[in-house]
């Protein structure tokens, strides 16, 4: 068996291996583990001795697909001792390798394993973090470098606390890299840097007076990135002047971000706009590291906003304070820079990258001293094919900055954006086969109109042809809603423009209702629009769809559009324009509802429903169920369900609709059941004549899969299922607590439980307390002692996580407080050395909320329990 995943292991196309890998990570939580031992240890031992070999071949795929099946392993089982031990001494045959995904790869799975190795991580850490840094320290050896801060970069994210007690060693040798002849080394070292700052800036305190304090650190860095900054060369370096400048630019960018942090959530969205996509390989791996996030998002809703918004940034009020000093310096170093000859592309991008920060970190004094200078050096780059994306973007985050004081300089800038449009319109059509030009211009746009508004209408008015001609692009949307936004007196001009262009590329004709709206200058745009796409194209319809949905179009009605893709789109030969069509017909309805969903969850009605708009949702509904049946693409089948959410509930609620929802719940696919069942439950309020009965035949089907079936994986399913149903359609289940529960509690103590079946009914069981409330008290003398042990499993993460949920559950909806101290003694002890050992924030933080739910206890009579 193993023989077919090292197959596809070894394929060529990645999204061959993505699959596989999947494959694999399921294969071995579930059927695997029905095996008796010696099948078990035939399968590891066969599939080891094959990672090995692809690991130590010459073939870059067959490297990727070893390192994709070690995250897949550690996934599933974590890592004992011997298991981190042979797979960091796999991931060394690719550490270093010619390839840079592959050590980029491989970095992440050595952090993977820091993470998983348990009692062996601080011997595994140590031993990474000092071989790292002797490659640092020794002579140049390319890969060696570039493996070494790469793995430190994971090992500072994944194992904070071990790592922080080598920070000096790491200051003391990452400077050797940031200087580095290699760009790529450079940049690595930078990102090790920046995951440091990061780690320091977390652990600050006031006691400064240590001989290696935070301070010393910020002012190490400084003095290396003066350095390169100065025109004095290193005795027996080699390293040319423009690399010197860049790494020196590279340490000053990191401390200057490290000083302000509220400047970069602007260019995280920014980022979202130009990254999309962005290294998917590293995606893969974090899901594969990591299967069971999704129960840590769904049960764990009391994570702060912060844990879940953006990337992780540092802040450090001492790096602050230490830049503030430096301000003037660094400006003045900076823009020296701007005047020297033959700088090559990397220092003028690090440039344009710094300057914006520089701005935003002290803006009255950047406009006072350095403002002038700074906008007549973009503008001087704004004229270079080479620079002028750069440029856009350093000219836009410096008007958020600035302000209004960038007002002043902005005429040429606008003129530059005259040009650019054009320009871009042309390189659309000359290089139509090989993907659209570079469309920063838009972002600078979207800026432009953030920062300064009202003051630059008319101007901006003028640009919205030339917009619209260069043809539809993420880039444009985002600037056009950007426009209506912060220019209210354009939102009637740009909705005109948009919707004649999307007409045209969706329907193959001008909306003739817009004649009114836009002059003649608008049909120009929607021609240029025309020339540029071809609109049977699959990514021209696609993103023509995605624009109609995602934009705000106000008094306009879209009935036309909703017909179109219901009519043809949904029927599509090509799979992406099927599964766009299926999101763009929900958006679309949801305004033809008159409902909104309320912060709660709730569904309200905001208006009455016209009989026509009710007639057209109904139509299209009935097409999107029965492709949501019948599509050969389970993708297809999978997001019309995803789709329908609360506020379709009252037309799902038909007794056509709900015979299609029923056929769902034997759909091949698991997930599709998961959201039928969901959405059946969901509807039993709003049908319950219609819904119960055949709700309580699944019920029992369910039960009796679970109960009786020898297959681990169809009892998984069936808990899965179940935990579902308990949560969706709680008067359904609540009079069948007991049968209920007389099912799932023995299947917790059974001998030789996989954990994935085992968290499955962990999850139906917290679902059932929630549902049950105060009926459920008289088995909490069964589940206590279950779950105590549980607790105490250090073989699974998952089961002690699903587990400290649980009681919680139960706790907080039977009232069962206190008396569980004195009954189970060890269940104090139990948490607190949860506190203590486990790595999870969120394991903690419920072990904390347990502890305040159980209430408080008289120490004395604790005292007396435990003895």
């Amino acid at each position: 068996m193993s023989t077919d995943f090292v197959a596809g292991l070894k394929n060529r196309n990645d999204d061959v291996r993505e699959k596989t890998a999947h494959q694999l990570q399921q294969y071995v939580d579930i059927e695997l583990r029905e095996m008796n031992s010696d099948q078990y240890a035939g399968f590891t031992n066969d599939l080891n001795h094959q990672i090995f070999e692809m690991m130590s071949g010459s073939e870059v795929h067959e490297k990727k697909g070893g390192v994709m099946a070690i995250m897949s392993l550690l996934g599933v089982e974590g890592g004992s001792s011997s298991k981190v031990n042979r797979f960091a001494n796999y991931l060394r045959h690719v550490l270093p390798t010619g390839d840079t995904v592959t050590m980029e790869m491989a970095a992440k799975t050595v952090g993977r394993l820091a993470l998983s190795g348990g009692t062996f991580t601080a011997e595994f850490v140590e031993f990474e973090v000092k071989r790292s840094l002797e490659a640092l320290q020794g002579d140049r050896s390319e890969g060696r470098r570039h493996a070494a801060v790469l793995i430190l970069r994971e090992l500072a994210v994944n194992a904070p606390t071990l790592f922080y007690q080598k920070v000096q060693p790491f200051f003391d040798n990452i400077f050797t890299a940031i200087r580095d002849p290699k760009q790529a080394i450079r940049e690595g070292a930078i990102s090790a840097l920046r995951a440091c700052l990061v780690l320091t800036s977390q652990r600050e305190s006031e006691d400064v007076r240590t001989p290696y304090s935070r301070r010393t650190w910020y002012q190490q860095a400084f003095e290396e990135a003066e350095k390169g900054l100065t025109d004095q060369r290193e005795k027996g370096s080699t390293l040319s002047r423009d690399d010197r400048a860049h790494g020196s630019l590279l340490i000053i960018n990191e401390l200057v971000l490290n000083s302000n942090l509220e400047s970069e959530f602007l260019e995280w969205d920014i980022d979202d706009i130009e990254l999309q996509q962005q290294k998917p390989y590293l995606k893969v791996l974090e899901e594969l590291g990591n299967p069971n996030a999704k129960f840590r998002e769904h049960f764990y809703q009391r994570q702060t906003a912060a844990s879940r918004s953006g990337p992780t940034r540092g802040y450090s009020q001492l790096c602050r304070e230490f830049m503030l000093n430096k301000f003037d310096d660094v400006c003045h170093h900076v823009l020296r820079l701007r005047t020297s000859r033959n700088v090559n592309a990397l220092v003028q991008q690090a440039l344009l990258a710094l300057l914006p920060r520089l701005a935003a970190f002290q803006s009255e004094r950047f406009v006072k001293g350095y403002l002038a200078d700074g906008m007549n050096y973009f503008l001087s780059c704004l004229k270079k094919e080479r620079d002028r994306s750069y440029a856009f973007r350093a000219v836009g985050l410096t008007a958020i900055a600035v302000g209004a004081d960038i007002v002043p300089h902005l005429d040429p800038v606008l003129s530059n954006i005259r040009i650019t449009l054009p320009a871009i319109k042309d390189a659309s059509l000359r290089r139509s086969k090989t993907g659209p030009p570079d469309l920063s211009v838009y972002n600078c746009i979207s800026m432009l109109a953030r920062a300064v508004g009202d003051s630059i209408t008319n101007e901006l008015k003028s640009l919205l042809d030339l917009m619209l001609a260069v043809g539809l692009s993420p880039a444009l949307t985002s600037a056009l809603k950007t426009l209506s936004t912060e220019i209210p007196s354009l939102k009637r001009d740009i909705q005109g423009g948009l919707l004649q262009m999307l007409s045209t590329i969706l329907l193959n004709k001008p909306l003739k209702h817009m004649s009114a709206t836009r002059t003649t200058s608008g049909s120009s745009s929607l021609q240029s629009g025309v020339s540029v796409f071809d609109s049977s194209d699959a990514a021209t319809l696609t993103l023509a769809m995605q624009t109609l949905s995602s934009f705000e179009f106000d008094s306009h009605t879209l009935t036309q559009f909703v017909r179109q893709c219901a009519n043809n789109f949904l029927s599509s030969e090509q799979r992406e324009v099927r599964i766009e069509a299926v999101k763009t017909c929900c958006r679309l309805l949801s305004p033809a509802l008159k409902l909104q969903v309320s912060p709660s969850g709730q569904v309200m009605p905001t208006g009455p429903v016209s009989q026509t708009q009710a007639k057209v949702v109904s139509e299209v509904l009935s097409k999107l169920l029965f492709v949501g049946i019948t599509d050969q693409e389970e993708d297809i089948r999978l997001c019309v369900l995803s789709n329908l959410d609360a506020r379709f509930d009252g037309h799902l609620a038909q007794a056509e609709n709900l015979n299609a929802l029923f056929v769902a719940l034997n759909d091949e696919l698991f997930t599709v059941r998961e959201l039928a069942i969901c959405t059946i439950g969901r509807l039993s309020a709003l049908n319950p004549a219609y819904v119960m009965p055949s709700l309580r035949k699944t019920l029992i089907q369910i039960l009796t899969e679970l109960e009786f079936s020898g297959v681990g994986r169809n009892k998984e399913q069936a808990a899965k299922l179940l935990s579902h149903l308990i949560a969706n359609a709680p008067r359904l289940i609540k009079p069948y607590m007991e049968p209920i529960l007389r099912v799932l509690i023995p299947k917790l103590t059974e001998p030789d439980s996989n954990p994935s079946l085992m968290t499955s009914i962990l999850a139906a069981i917290g679902e059932l307390a929630g549902v049950s409330g105060r009926d459920m008290r008289p088995f909490t003398h069964e589940l206590f002692p279950v779950l105590i042990e549980l607790l105490q499993d250090l073989s699974s993460l998952q089961k002690r996580e699903h587990a400290l949920w649980v009681l919680g559950q139960v706790v907080e909806n039977t009232g069962y407080v206190i008396e569980p101290y004195s009954k189970y003694p060890s269940l104090l002890a139990v948490l607190l050395n949860l506190l203590k050992t486990e790595q999870q924030p969120t394991t903690r933080r419920e072990a904390i909320r347990v502890l305040g739910l159980l209430g408080a206890l008289d120490p004395y009579k604790h005292k007396m329990n435990v003895m």
